[in-house]
C-alpha cells in the first residue's frame, strides 16, 4: 500500500473538505471562502474563472521536491468520490512540453511506478491514453476504467493538427454517442441538423473531465480557459510551485512549505553557498568537496546498503561572438587537463549535447560525476545524487540557475542520511560580489516556490573575504581537541595548512577554510567532539562566530514531555486510539434508520436531472447538481436491486473494524427502511448513491463514536484494569532539527525562549498571539514550542475519543516541570470539544503527580497562566 508523506495527505485532507463543502453547500466559491478560513484562519475570496461560470478551479502550491505528481495521483480518486461521484472518470491532464508528455505517460502506465499505485490506490482499473490513442477509445472503457489522457495545452489549438483532430468527427467515436439520454446531448456540439458532432471534444463534454493542471504556467490565460471550456470540465487542480498572483491570479487551496518538505526527508537543506573570484580555484574548491561527499556516501553504504554517487551539476556560459565566454568546452577542457577527471565521468547536457541519453544515473555501474549545461537541463530530469551546483559565471540573474537549482535539492530516496553532509546541498559561485550572488540564489529559490524569508534561511552564507579588511585578525584559528586527528589522509595542499600540537592537544588551520576543506578536516576525527573543533575553527575564520544567540534546538538541548500512557503487560505505551479500537462492538445492534435530518428527501423531485438551458444555449450556473445529474445519468444501471447497492455501499465504504457478517445485515435493514417506511425508489437511491454513501458513512461512524466513547470513558476511570498513567518512561521529544510549520510568523515581537528559532503557525496580533507574548515573559518558563496542529511525529498530543488534542503551547518550566497551555475564546470555552479537551488536559495533570500542568485560561484571561505556575 503506497503511503504518502505527511504534508502530502494533509494537501488531498484539503481537497477532500473542499470537494464535500461544495457538495454541502452547493456553490464552489463559498465552499472556498470557508475552507480557507479553516485551513488559513482568514476566508480567502474566490477568483472565477469568467469562461467556467461556478466550476471549483483550485491550486495546491507545492514547491519543487515536494512530490506534486503523485499528489495529482492521489487527487483523482479524491475528486471522483467527493465531487464527480463517478465510478470511472474521465481525466485530462494538462503538462506543460512535449517532453513532461512523455515521461508523464510512461510512469503511469508503468505498473510498477509509484504514480500508477498512486492512481489504483482507489480505482482498480485505469487506462492511460496520449491525444492519439484517446482518439479511438472504446465505450466499455470509459464505462470500466478511469480513463486518463495527457497532453499539453498546445495541443488542443486548432491551429495545430493533433488540435484539429480533437475537434473534427470520427468514426471511431460513433458508438459513444449512441443511445445517450437526450437530455445529455443538449449540451454538446452539434451539426445544423442537431446530432451531435462524433469529436473527441464532445466525448470529454459529455464525460465532465477531471482536469489536471501539472506546473502549466500558461494554462491561466483567456484563451486556454477559453479552450478549457470546450470540454466542460467538472474540476480544475493544478499544481504548481509558484501560482499565479497577478492576472487570473490562482485559488490556493492548501500550500507546503519548505519546514515540512524537510521535515518529510524530501529536500536536502540548508543550501551552503560559497563564492571565489577565480573559476579554476572554485572548480577545484568543487572537486574537493565532491571527493569528500563521496566518501561519505561509501561509508553510508557501508551502514545502511544505500548507494549514492554525488554528481556535480555545472554551469558554463553560452557561446559568444562579442567576447569571451567560459563555454562548455572551456570548463570540460580544465577538467580533463587541470584536475585530472577522467573523461566517462563527464557528460554535456545542453541543446546541442545529448550526453545523459540513455544513461541511468542512478545505476551503481555509471561512473558519472559531473553534468556539464548551460542554461537548463532537460525538462523533467532528475537526479537525487546531484549534490553540488557550481556556476562558474556571474551568479547575477535568478533566471539562470532557478531550474538548475531545484535539481540539486532533492534527497536521495527522501530519506535522512547518517551524515549530516549528505541531508545538504552546495552551492559555488564564481562572483566578485558575494551578496549579489547570495540574492540571485535567494530569487532562485523563490521561481521554486519558497517564500521570500524561507528563501533566505535555507541559505547557509560562507563568504570568501572577511569584511573591513580584518583578514590578519581571523585567517588563523585553532581549537583544543582530545582526539588525535589522521592528517595522513589529507589531500598535500588541505594538509599543509593544518597545524596538530600533541602535547597541547590543540588543532589549528592557517587560511580561509573552505567548506570542502572544513569537512576534509572533520573527516580526520572519529568523535563528534573532535568534528565540533573543526567546526568552531571554521567560524572562527569566517567570523560567524559572532551570531545570534542559538536556539534551544540548535545547541541541541533535548525537550521531551510525558505523554499519557497505558501499562500493556510489563511495559508502557503511548495511549492512542488503537487502544479503545480493539473493544469489539456489533454494528449490527444499531439503529439502521436514516432521519429526514440525516438524509432529507427535499432534493428528489419526480425527476433525475433537470439542464436547464438559457435561449442562448448556454448551461445555467446551476453547476454542481447539473454535473451529478450528468453523471448519474451516464452511469444509470438498468439493473438496479437491493442486493446490488448493498454491494456497492459495503465495497466502497471503509470499515475494517466491522466484519461483513455485521455490515450486510446493517446495510440491508438501512435500504429497507428507506424503501418501505421513506417510500424512496430503488432507482432515486441508485441515482444519489454516492450522496446516499457518505450519509451512511456519517451513521456508521455515529455508531462507531458512541462504542468507541464507552471503551474510552473505561478506560480513564482510576479502577480501570490497565489504568492511564503519566511517567517519564514515555515521552514525546520535539526534533531539534526539525520543526514543520506551513507558516512562519514575521511579526515585529522577538521571542527569547521558544525552542526553535523560527516560530510556526502564529499571527503578529490576536488573542493566540498575545499568549504567546504572555508565555514568552513569564520568568518561570526556560522555554516553550508553539505546538503545530496534526503533526504527530513532530508535536505533543492526546488521545480524545476521535482524534488526537494538539495543545497550542508547550513549555518547560525552569523548575524542571511542563506547562500546557490551550488557548480558547471566551466564546469556545464551554462547547463540547473546549470540555472534552479541558477533561484531558486535567487528568493528565492529575496522573502525572505534580510534574506537569494543564491550564485552558478562559478567553484572555492570561494571569491564570501565571498563576498556575507559581
Amino acid at each position: 500500500m503506497l503511503i504518502p508523506k505527511e504534508y502530502q495527505t494533509r494537501a488531498l485532507e484539503a481537497l477532500r473538505l473542499y470537494f464535500r463543502e461544495c457538495q454541502r453547500i452547493g456553490k464552489a466559491s463559498t465552499a472556498y471562502y470557508e475552507v480557507t478560513e479553516q485551513i488559513f484562519g482568514t476566508g480567502i475570496p474566490y477568483r472565477e474563472v469568467r469562461e467556467l461560470p461556478g466550476l471549483p478551479y483550485i491550486c495546491l502550491r507545492i514547491p519543487t521536491g515536494g512530490g506534486k505528481t503523485l499528489v495529482a495521483c492521489l487527487s483523482i480518486g479524491v475528486a471522483a468520490n467527493d465531487l464527480l461521484h463517478a465510478d470511472c472518470p474521465a481525466v485530462l491532464w494538462l503538462v506543460p512540453s512535449n517532453a513532461i508528455k512523455e515521461q508523464t505517460i510512461n510512469a503511469l502506465k508503468d505498473r510498477s511506478h509509484p504514480y500508477r499505485k498512486a492512481l489504483e490506490e482507489n480505482m482498480p482499473a485505469v487506462s492511460v491514453l496520449s491525444i492519439q490513442e484517446a482518439l479511438y477509445v472504446t465505450r466499455p472503457m470509459l464505462a470500466t476504467c478511469a480513463t486518463i489522457i495527457v497532453s499539453t495545452m498546445q495541443a488542443f489549438r486548432v491551429d495545430e493538427i493533433e488540435g484539429r483532430k480533437v475537434y473534427e468527427p470520427s468514426g471511431a467515436l460513433m458508438d459513444h454517442f449512441s443511445g445517450v439520454d437526450p437530455v445529455l446531448l443538449d449540451s454538446l456540439e452539434k451539426y445544423e441538423d442537431g446530432r451531435p458532432i462524433q469529436s473527441l471534444a464532445n466525448l470529454l463534454r459529455l464525460h465532465r473531465p477531471i482536469v489536471i493542471v501539472d506546473e502549466a504556467h500558461n494554462a491561466r490565460t483567456p484563451l486556454s480557459f477559453e479552450t478549457l471550456a470546450r470540454f466542460n470540465p467538472s474540476c480544475i487542480i493544478e499544481y504548481t510551485a509558484t501560482p499565479n498572483t497577478e492576472d487570473s491570479p490562482s485559488n490556493v487551496l492548501h500550500s507546503v512549505s519548505a519546514a515540512e518538505l524537510k521535515a518529510d526527508s524530501m529536500i536536502k537543506l540548508p543550501i551552503r553557498l560559497e563564492t571565489r573570484p577565480n573559476w579554476k580555484e572554485l572548480l577545484g574548491d568543487t572537486i574537493v568537496l565532491r571527493n569528500h561527499l563521496e566518501e561519505l556516501a561509501v561509508a553510508e553504504r557501508r551502514a545502511t546498503g544505500e548507494y549514492i554517487r554525488p554528481i556535480v551539476l555545472l554551469q558554463a556560459q553560452p557561446k559568444s561572438q562579442h567576447h569571451d565566454t567560459l563555454t562548455v568546452e572551456a570548463v570540460e577542457q580544465c577538467l580533463l587537463e587541470d584536475f585530472s577527471i577522467p573523461a566517462e565521468q563527464i557528460r554535456r547536457a545542453t541543446g546541442v549535447d545529448r550526453g545523459l541519453e540513455g544513461v541511468d544515473l542512478a545505476d551503481s555501474s555509471c561512473v558519472v560525476r559531473y553534468i556539464i549545461t548551460v542554461q537548463a537541463l532537460r525538462e523533467g530530469w532528475d537526479c537525487p545524487f546531484a549534490y553540488v551546483l557550481c556556476s562558474v559565471a556571474e551568479m547575477r540573474s535568478s533566471t539562470a540557475v532557478e531550474q538548475i537549482l531545484g535539481r540539486i535539492m532533492r534527497l536521495p530516496k527522501a530519506q535522512r542520511k547518517q551524515s549530516e553532509e549528505l541531508n545538504m546541498s552546495f552551492a559555488f559561485a564564481a562572483s566578485h560580489n558575494f551578496i549579489e550572488a547570495a540574492n540571485s540564489l535567494e530569487d532562485a529559490l523563490v521561481q521554486n516556490g519558497f517564500n521570500r524569508q524561507e528563501a533566505k534561511d535555507l541559505i547557509t552564507k560562507i563568504p570568501q573575504n572577511p569584511p573591513g579588511g580584518l583578514e590578519q585578525f581571523w585567517t588563523n584559528a585553532s581549537e583544543p581537541v582530545i582526539e588525535a586527528p589522521k592528517l595522513d589522509t589529507l589531500p598535500d595542499e588541505i594538509a599543509s595548512k593544518v597545524t596538530y600540537d600533541d602535547q597541547k592537544g590543540e588543532l589549528g588551520f592557517c587560511g580561509a577554510m573552505t567548506i570542502a576543506e572544513k569537512m576534509a578536516l572533520q573527516y580526520c576525527f572519529k568523535t563528534p567532539e573532535g568534528k565540533a573543533a573543526v567546526e568552531r575553527v571554521y567560524r572562527k575564520i569566517h567570523g560567524l562566530l559572532r551570531e545570534q544567540p542559538k536556539s534551544p534546538a540548535e545547541r541541541g538541548e533535548v525537550f521531551s514531555i510525558p505523554l499519557l500512557s497505558i501499562k500493556q503487560g510489563d511495559l508502557f505505551e503511548a495511549f492512542e486510539q488503537t487502544h479503545f479500537l480493539e473493544v469489539p462492538w456489533k454494528l449490527s445492534k444499531c439503529s439502521p434508520e436514516l432521519t429526514e435530518e440525516e438524509y432529507s428527501k427535499k432534493q428528489f423531485d419526480g425527476k433525475f436531472v433537470e439542464i436547464d438551458v438559457s435561449e442562448q444555449g448556454r448551461l445555467a450556473k446551476r453547476f454542481l447538481p447539473d454535473l451529478h445529474g450528468q453523471m448519474a445519468l451516464l452511469a444509470m444501471d438498468h439493473t438496479q436491486s437491493v442486493s446490488g447497492l448493498v454491494y456497492w455501499l459495503d465495497r466502497t465504504i471503509p470499515h475494517i473494524d466491522v466484519h461483513p457478517s455485521e455490515s450486510g445485515p446493517f446495510l440491508t435493514a438501512l435500504l429497507h427502511h428507506l424503501i418501505d417506511e421513506r417510500k424512496y425508489s430503488i432507482s432515486q437511491l441508485f441515482h444519489d448513491k454516492y450522496t446516499l454513501r457518505q450519509k451512511v458513512v456519517e451513521k456508521i461512524e455515529q455508531h462507531r463514536r458512541q462504542a468507541h466513547r464507552r471503551a474510552y470513558q473505561a478506560l480513564l476511570l482510576p479502577e480501570c484494569a490497565t489504568p492511564l498513567v503519566v511517567t517519564p518512561e514515555v515521552c514525546f521529544s520535539f526534533n531539534p532539527l526539525e520543526y514543520p510549520y506551513g507558516t512562519r510568523y514575521q511579526g515585529s515581537t522577538t521571542f527569547n525562549k521558544h525552542y526553535y528559532k523560527e516560530v510556526g503557525n502564529l499571527k503578529d496580533k490576536g488573542e493566540e498571539f498575545d499568549c504567546a507574548v504572555f508565555i514568552d515573559n513569564l520568568p518561570e518558563v526556560k522555554y516553550w514550542v508553539r505546538n503545530i496542529e496534526r503533526r504527530e511525529r513532530h508535536s505533543f498530543w492526546l488521545q480524545t475519543t476521535t482524534d488526537k488534542f494538539y495543545p497550542d503551547f508547550v513549555c518547560l518550566l525552569n523548575d524542571g516541570r511542563y506547562l500546557v497551555v490551550e488557548y480558547k475564546g471566551e466564546d469556545r470555552w464551554t462547547d463540547e470539544d473546549s470540555r472534552e479537551k479541558r477533561a484531558l488536559g486535567e487528568l493528565w495533570e492529575k496522573r502525572s503527580n505534580g510534574s506537569c500542568l494543564f491550564i485552558m485560561p478562559r478567553g484572555k484571561n492570561l494571569d491564570a497562566i501565571g498563576a498556575k505556575v507559581r
